[in-house]
């Protein structure tokens, strides 16, 4: 049998590629006599760049930077060898960058990401993508584009703090001089920007937004959009996808004319993933949460959909599992497997999400070949 171990990360604890050796020893521990390749995968946000540089595509590039709270870090881009580049939203404005007492989208931002891009452009790119997933922030992409030159004023011309929280007392903006580049944006979500399926509604709470803060982002995000369209022709509310990482990607939609892009789908296409699963009899993948939300364009339900063309089995291992498992089974997933045992705190289990990985897929693959 060909068993192809292809996991996401599993964010907070595990890269795409710990993981995926964790889990091959896992089922040759298991299943000795078994054919195994390892295919680490990433929807375009958190691993891109591991994935980039194991192809040998170019190189990681350091740049000064800030974290989600605005605090001085060093942070990483990818520049491949024709000089593009890709930009991980989630290295200096990801949640994983802030322990749980700081997680409040109000008072987050996207600055830090802005300067990496920043950075990039100066260091001469004319290309750059940007990957979002993981983020902490839930501000349109305001302090993007403040840390890029773009002024975000309040109705007495003084700037704004560009967090969720200040963005509806932002009435003006006003751009720089905007350098030769195209920026596209990888994104797999399909949520809206707004509503009860938009960024603030259903990935606020993970941040740190307690009801009334959904409540207040959400039409923080609304007077947002309609500033962007109102400043630069562009209706962003309405994209598919608008909603995806706080809504960082509509500042570019708006000011960059960028192009929303597939990051699953570049990804597989680069590592080759269809002649993995052509091979391939049974599919292993991870990642942190399988919930109803990974129904809207998550990696590792793409894999599982893909995965079906080609007669694959599919097993999703999880931290935690929640929601309808025949809403899995018609995207493809035909079996998941929570690693957290009962009892355990979400904390816990992050800390020791590599034994508890190993030990549910070695059990696992005991109990289906006994």
């Amino acid at each position: 049998m060909n068993v192809l171990i292809a996991p996401d990360s599993l964010k907070g604890s595990l890269t795409a590629q710990n993981a995926a050796l964790i889990m091959r020893a896992a089922v040759l521990a298991s299943l000795p006599e078994v054919n195994v390749k390892t295919l680490p995968l990433s929807d375009g946000g958190e691993g891109a760049l591991d994935i980039w540089a194991n192809l040998g595509l170019g190189n990681k590039v350091k740049a000064p930077s800030k974290d989600p709270l605005g605090k001085e870090m060093t942070a990483e881009y990818f520049k491949f060898n024709d000089g593009s580049v890709w930009v991980e939203l989630s290295q200096a404005s990801g949640l994983v960058l802030l322990n749980e007492s700081e997680r409040n989208p109000m008072n987050t931002s996207t600055y830090g990401t802005g300067l990496l891009i920043k950075h990039a452009i100066t260091q001469g790119a004319k290309k750059v993508t940007l990957g979002l997933g993981g983020s902490a922030t839930n501000d349109g992409g305001a302090g993007l584009l403040a840390a890029m030159g773009y002024e975000l004023l309040n109705s007495h011309g003084t700037p704004v703090y560009p967090s969720g929280g200040n963005l509806d007392q932002i009435v003006k903006i006003v751009p720089p001089d905007i350098p030769d580049v195209k920026i596209d944006v990888a994104c797999d979500v399909s949520n809206p920007l707004c509503g009860p399926d938009g960024a603030s509604a259903v990935y606020g709470p993970q941040k740190g937004a307690t009801p009334e803060m959904v409540d207040r982002l959400d039409n923080n995000l609304a007077h947002w959009a309609a500033l962007l369209e109102q400043s630069f022709g562009v209706a962003v509310s309405e994209l598919p996808g608008s909603g995806a990482a706080g809504g960082t990607g509509v500042a570019l939609l708006a000011a960059y004319d960028a192009e929303s892009k597939p990051g699953f789908e570049l990804i597989a296409t680069a590592v080759g993933l269809e002649e993995a699963l052509d091979w391939a009899d049974l599919v292993i993948t991870a990642e942190g949460m399988l919930d109803d939300q990974s129904l809207s364009g998550k990696a590792t339900i793409s894999l599982c959909q893909k995965a079906k063309k080609f007669n694959c089995d599919t097993w999703v291992f999880a931290g935690t599992v929640e929601g309808h498992h025949d809403k899995f089974s018609a995207a493809g997933v035909d079996r998941a497997f929570q690693i957290r045992p009962q009892g355990m705190t979400i904390e816990e289990s992050i800390n020791k999400a590599d034994v508890l990985l190993q030990s549910a897929l070695k059990t696992a693959c005991k109990e289906s070949w006994k």
